[in-house]
């Protein structure tokens, strides 16, 4: 009995350790109304804003290196500016509506959904410099 309770502790353990770094791992993100996944209804609640959308895979190494980058200044995004990172391979109505073709592509987006500016590749600095 003693056996079965001791590994149904370290089960119950296991799992929690689990959650937890789950939660860190997504906690960057999560803290910053500056990035912020992509929804719908996120990226029109901030059509005041400026608004740059991310469209980054999770197999794409340069698009890791970019959410890194972001999540590591998530101070320095200025006031105004809100990234939506955005799924590249599920947000097929985007990609098609802003004619993205690949991975690690933003598009700065005006109040009405209109495109403004697309480039490809960059992190933090390229996102401030071309919503200028």
């Amino acid at each position: 009995m003693k056996k079965l309770l001791w590994g149904l502790v370290g089960v119950v353990a296991a799992v929690v350790w689990m959650q937890v770094a789950q939660t860190q791992a997504q906690g960057s993100m999560a803290k910053s109304s500056a990035y912020m996944e992509y929804s719908a209804q996120a990226f029109e609640e901030a059509s005041n804003q400026k608004r740059v959308l991310f469209f980054a895979a999770s197999w794409c190494p340069t698009c890791r290196a970019a959410d890194r980058d972001i999540n590591a200044k998530l101070g320095e995004i200025p006031q105004g500016l809100v990234i939506f990172k955005t799924d590249y391979d599920k947000e097929t109505t985007l990609k098609s509506k802003y004619g993205i073709v690949r991975q690690h592509t933003f598009v700065w987006v005006d109040a009405k959904g209109n495109a403004l500016k697309k480039w490809s590749g960059g992190n933090l600095a390229e996102i401030v410099t071309n919503t200028r």
